[in-house]
C-alpha cells in the first residue's frame, strides 16, 4: 500500500504539479480503478488536493509537515535574504543546495540578469559530479558517498563533447575541494561555468553549498566573485549558527476592541 501510495505522489513534479487521473494512472502504472481509490484517500487526509476540474495537486498537508520537520526549509529561510544580496550585488545566477541521496537538491535560486540555458526548478535534484555544487556536497558529504558515487564509474555525466574523467581524477579533485573550501566546474566546452562553496553549520559539519552560474566566456570567475561568494556562505553560516529569530504572532485571542486600529 505505503508503495503505490508513493508511486502517486511521485507523478508530481516541479513541471508538472497538477494531473488528472489519467495521467496519475499512466504515470505511476497503476489501474485507473486503483488510483483513483488511493487518490480519494489521499484526498480525504489533505495530502492531496482534487480541484473543479478533476485534477489534483500536492496537498497542504504534507506541505505543512515538510516545513515543520526538515531542516532545509530553515536553511532556505535563513538565507533568502543573503542570496538576495548577492544577485543583487553580482546580478547573476546563484543556487543553494542540499545533499540529498546521490543528488544536490536546489532549495533555492536567484535567476540574475544573464540568460542561461539552465532548466530545473527549485526542488529538481542536479548530478553531484558534473556540477560545483554537486562537488562540494559531494567532497563533505559522508565518507560512503564518495566511493557510491565514483567507484563504479557510472556518475553522471553531461553529453557535452569533453572528455569524461576517470574517477581518481574526480577523488584528486575533491581532495583538493575540502582542502580549499572551493569548487570550480568550468571544463571549456559547455554552455556554464560555475564556482561553489560549502555552508558549516555551529560544529563545522557541512548542511548546503552555495554557488555563482555564470554563461562561459562572458565573466571570469575571479577573486572577486570568489570572496563575495564565500563571505555570502559564512554570513548563512553564522545565522544558521546563532538562535532562531522567535515569530511575533497577532493576539487572535485579544478582545477586539483592544486590537489595534488598521491605519
Amino acid at each position: 500500500m505505503i508503495d503505490r501510495i508513493f508511486l502517486i505522489l511521485d507523478c508530481f513534479t516541479s513541471d508538472n504539479p497538477q494531473l488528472n487521473l489519467t495521467q496519475i494512472a499512466a504515470r505511476s502504472g497503476l489501474p485507473i480503478s486503483t488510483t483513483s481509490r488511493l487518490l480519494s484517500g489521499l484526498v480525504q487526509h489533505g495530502a492531496v488536493e482534487r480541484w473543479r476540474n478533476g485534477s489534483y495537486t500536492i496537498g497542504t498537508h504534507l506541505i505543512n509537515l515538510a516545513q515543520t520537520a526538515h531542516p532545509m526549509l530553515y536553511i532556505q529561510e535563513t538565507a533568502s535574504p543573503c542570496l538576495d544580496n548577492l544577485e543583487h550585488v553580482t546580478g547573476l545566477h546563484i543556487q543553494l543546495a542540499v545533499l540529498q541521496g546521490n543528488g544536490a537538491l536546489i532549495i533555492d535560486r536567484r535567476d540574475g540578469r544573464q540568460r542561461l540555458p539552465v532548466y530545473y526548478h527549485v526542488g529538481d535534484v542536479l548530478p553531484l559530479v558534473p556540477t560545483a555544487v554537486g562537488r562540494v556536497l559531494l567532497a563533505f558529504g559522508p565518507p560512503t558517498l564518495e566511493s557510491s558515487v565514483l567507484d563504479s564509474n557510472d556518475f553522471v555525466w553531461p553529453s557535452y563533447d569533453i572528455k569524461r574523467p576517470t574517477p581518481e581524477k574526480v577523488h584528486d579533485e575533491l581532495d583538493k575541494i575540502r582542502h580549499d573550501r572551493i569548487a570550480f566546474f568550468d571544463p571549456p566546452d559547455i554552455p556554464v561555468n560555475s564556482i561553489a562553496v560549502p555552508i558549516f553549520d555551529r560544529r563545522m559539519n557541512v548542511v548546503a553549498a552555495i554557488s555563482i552560474v555564470v554563461k562561459t566566456g562572458t565573466i571570469p570567475l575571479s577573486t572577486k566573485l570568489i570572496t563575495l561568494l564565500k563571505a555570502t556562505a559564512s554570513e548563512i553560516g553564522h545565522k544558521l549558527a546563532g538562535p532562531k529569530s522567535k515569530r511575533i504572532l497577532p493576539p487572535w485571542d485579544a478582545d477586539i476592541a483592544d486590537m489595534p486600529t488598521p491605519i
